[in-house]
């Protein structure tokens, strides 16, 4: 535990309110909010949880970022790779790269986007695996330079390989699928594009990564949301909602009062059936664009496509209206 200098040259620390030196090991917002490293190291494991949402890591207090370097030495090894690999997806513009990571370890690459590699090899020592950059299976690499009939073999083999160049030949239409699914698991903030999932409180949200306030039911921000005050805040967006298709309710459990698919009963349950419907709506759209026949292909090359325990003949004849008033 750490504690201040005799002279009462101290601060508090933010979250325990321990009194620390200045000149603490933990982590030092530009601001004057400090923490401890015991409270250092229980903060980057809570950003840890959500690395794609809470990197970069900024003050809980006052939202400036946070040192890097100073976060950096409160984690452990795990903890760094998995920190630096979500930095660098934050970094490179995703226009023009992308972040590509061992399936196996914490190492990663930075790809151009139109990079055609069918294979990613790892270059950590301890693990040096290979793997197909599409489904992100293992394969046994060669050796060396100069291939034995043996390895040629094992390459050519069911899930050599070689046997790989047909998960690239998918390789579109699988994102495609999984960005129709990954769409109806989330929402996105309408200014900065951060995903995540509401809390069981009101439908008004304010984005961590950019402070902007939004609604979580029709997805925009305040200044676009209608309502009854064009000069007033998002309560006024839930005026008269259950009348106004423009308008949203500040609970998702109302909406049952109107439209009687929706729970009344459990917000858990009621956000369950908005993303069902976000998720069938996205899906929708999927099929518009490509064939029954492509994606039986799809479902024959990719097992956890198959898989995906999705109802389609519902989503054909489900009314994906999301308030029916």
């Amino acid at each position: 535990m750490e504690q201040a200098s005799a002279s009462g040259d101290a601060v508090a620390c933010l979250s325990c309110g321990d009194s620390l030196s200045r000149q603490h090991n933990g982590v030092k917002c530009s601001q004057g909010h400090d923490l401890c490293t015991d409270c250092a190291k229980l903060y980057v494991e809570n950003i840890l949880s959500e690395p794609e949402n809470k990197i970069p890591a900024k003050c809980s207090l006052c939202a400036v970022e946070l040192n890097s370097i100073q976060l950096e030495m409160q984690m452990e090894p795990e903890q760094l790779e998995m920190y630096l690999m979500y930095k660098a997806m934050k970094i490179v513009d995703p226009k023009i790269d992308k972040v590509m990571s061992c399936p196996f370890c914490k190492y990663f690459e930075v790809w151009t986007i139109d990079n055609s590699a069918n294979f990613f090899y790892c270059r950590k020592e301890d693990c040096q695996k290979g793997s197909c950059s599409v489904c992100f299976k293992e394969f046994k690499v060669p050796k060396g330079m100069a291939v034995t009939e043996d390895e040629l073999e094992e390459m050519k083999s069911e899930g050599g390989m070689m046997s790989h160049y047909k998960c690239y030949e998918h390789k579109d239409i699988k994102e495609a699928w999984e960005d129709a699914l990954e769409k109806g698991t989330k929402r996105c903030c309408p200014e900065c594009k951060v995903g995540g999932v509401k809390d069981d409180a009101c439908t008004h949200m304010i984005c961590d990564n950019c402070n902007t306030t939004w609604c979580y039911l029709c997805g925009k921000k305040e200044a676009n949301c209608d309502k009854s005050d064009p000069n007033g805040n998002i309560y006024r967006h839930n005026d008269d909602w259950n009348t106004n298709s423009k308008r949203c309710p500040m609970y998702l459990t109302q909406i049952g009062q109107v439209d009687g698919r929706w729970s009344t009963a459990s917000d858990e349950e009621a956000k369950a059936f908005f993303h069902k419907l976000l998720t069938y709506k996205s899906l929708k759209n999927f099929f518009k664009k490509h064939k029954s026949k492509e994606f039986k292909n799809l479902c024959k090359v990719f097992p956890s496509v198959a898989n995906h325990g999705l109802d389609l003949k519902e989503l054909k004849r489900m009314d994906l209206t999301i308030i029916k008033r």
